[in-house]
């Protein structure tokens, strides 16, 4: 048994337009969730996007479009927010974004946390990344319709780098040490 699908991915630009909207409507989107409810009606549906982590243009248009489809009747159940963060980045509005979705009736999940800093390390940005995983953490753990975070990997060595400069984003190091931010979490998770 499945808990919960991703229905729809990375649907929406940085403005809140979509080149899948302004061609098809969002109808689409609402036919993807009512087939998926259809094909395993105990599961939660979730949609997933990336730059809706703070109260931005992309994000309010996710809102909009999320209590649209709640007033429809669309079985959406969640909103996933990817949350790649560079250091120092992780928006002071993350919680208050966090509820204002849980207030639209849905579950919210972090669903691929990581926080990158510019190469090379130093100790500033090791504690300034332990900060950040911190903050996130405890933002999904202050909202009670928060369900989860999923870190994008656990280890350095295995890290996938899409932003150049930029590394050493995950909890643990390349040789499977635990960096500072895995005492960061669980001091959350206490």
């Amino acid at each position: 048994k499945i808990y919960a699908w991703e229905v729809v991915n990375e649907v929406l630009n940085e403005d809140g337009d979509s080149i899948f909207s302004r061609t098809l409507g969002s109808s689409f989107v609402e036919e993807a969730f009512h087939t998926a409810h259809a094909t395993d009606p105990n599961a939660k549906l979730y949609i997933n996007d990336y730059g809706i982590e703070a109260k931005n243009k992309k994000s309010d248009a996710l809102y909009e479009l999320v209590k649209e489809w709640k007033a429809k009747g669309v079985p959406v159940h969640g909103v996933g927010m990817q949350a790649h963060f560079r250091e120092g980045s992780v928006p002071s509005t993350l919680q208050e974004n966090i509820k204002r979705f849980s207030d639209l009736g849905v579950d919210v999940a972090i669903t691929e946390l990581q926080v990158r800093y510019l190469m090379p390390a130093s100790a500033d940005k090791i504690a300034n990344q332990a900060q950040d995983y911190s903050h996130a953490f405890s933002a999904c753990e202050n909202v009670d319709r928060c369900v989860g975070v999923t870190v994008w990997g656990f280890t350095d060595k295995y890290t996938f780098f899409f932003d150049k400069g930029y590394g050493e984003q995950q909890l643990w190091t390349k040789d499977f040490k635990p960096k500072p931010d895995v005492e960061a979490v669980d001091k959350v998770l206490k």
